[in-house]
């Protein structure tokens, strides 16, 4: 990758609401009324916020079944399907052969306060359900992003039937003493699969079509970028989450990645796990970023702090 641009100053933000220490945010759904949804990875929790009214957060459930939640993604409005699994940070374990995908219905939850929570499937052979990504909402359809064992999995969440669909060096985790980590984030967008890998430190793509199998060879887009989850706008420019350096990236839809905002030495964006944008008509260029707090790799060596959702204006972006 070459030198990135820094924008100086970076994207105006602000912190909406930060966790206590030790709290890890995973991932991060957006409801179609603003409402954000958070999962755990230090405890198998599923949050709310209201960015219009950030009162605190609202606990939606908690999964006894599983240790750590993961990804996150909606097929029909107010449904949401999310992984889980006995992932430990300390010490490293992925939690192989332990993940579970549930549904979890919000559709009468703004009257009752109460979510429709149970079990689509199991994920048998599953090393890490990371990234997840909407195939098709008419056959209910989602792929998973496996991080320790680089694959892509393909669940029906109407059936709760599970199969390896994607195969490919470019999804591997690499050898020690590297980050353990493959493929990450995940999205599809105009006839690509993209994912970010964690640990090879690339950003790529492959042709696939409505049944998500592949052609053509992978597009190794970006190099020596680490990034853990991202979302596109709508020029098609991928925001990118840089985990272990602090900072949110954007690989231009041109080629060329740009520094918007954090700092490898600063807790601004300690540690980002995953982004997406607002979908309102208020906060349609509000980007809320999830991060860690700094604790796969503490800030300066030593400072970390709890997860925390950060918004960030970028309106005013025009590179």
């Amino acid at each position: 990758m070459a030198e990135p641009l820094v924008l100086d100053p970076a994207l105006p933000s602000k912190v909406l609401h930060q966790f206590p220490f030790p709290t890890w945010i995973e991932n991060i759904a957006v409801r179609s009324n603003g409402d954000l949804l958070l999962t755990l990875l230090t405890t198998p929790e599923l949050y709310l916020i209201r960015p219009s009214n950030p009162g605190g957060p609202i606990l939606v459930h908690k999964f006894d079944e599983v240790s750590a939640l993961t990804g996150i993604i909606e097929i029909k409005e107010d449904v949401f399907y999310v992984g889980g699994g006995n992932f430990t940070l300390q010490p490293w374990s992925s939690g192989a052969d332990t993940y579970q995908v549930f549904e979890v219905d919000l559709t009468s939850f703004d009257k009752d306060s109460t979510p429709k929570v149970k079990k689509i499937a199991y994920l048998p052979g599953c090393g890490l359900a990371n990234g997840f990504e909407l195939l098709s909402r008419e056959d209910g359809t989602v792929l998973i992003a496996d991080s320790d064992a680089g694959v892509v999995w393909k669940l029906n969440v109407n059936e709760g039937t599970v199969e390896k669909l994607i195969d490919v060096e470019e999804m591997k985790p690499p050898p020690p003493p590297s980050i353990p980590m493959g493929i990450n984030g995940i999205k599809i967008r105009d006839g690509y699969l993209y994912w970010s890998n964690t640990g090879q430190q690339f950003f790529c793509r492959i042709k696939i079509d409505d049944e998500g199998k592949t052609s053509g060879s992978v597009e190794v887009l970006e190099r020596e970028i680490i990034v853990d989850d991202f979302v596109f706008d709508r020029k098609g420019n991928a925001w990118v989450t840089c985990h272990a350096v602090n900072t949110l990236g954007v690989v231009k839809a041109a080629g060329g990645v740009i520094i918007a905002g954090g700092s490898i030495d600063k807790l601004t964006l300690a540690g980002g796990t995953a982004c997406q944008f607002g979908r309102t008509s208020s906060d349609a260029d509000v980007l809320y970023f999830v991060t860690s707090g700094g604790m796969a790799a503490p800030v300066n060596g030593a400072e970390v702090e709890g997860g925390k959702v950060v918004a960030i204006d970028t309106a005013k972006f025009s590179h």
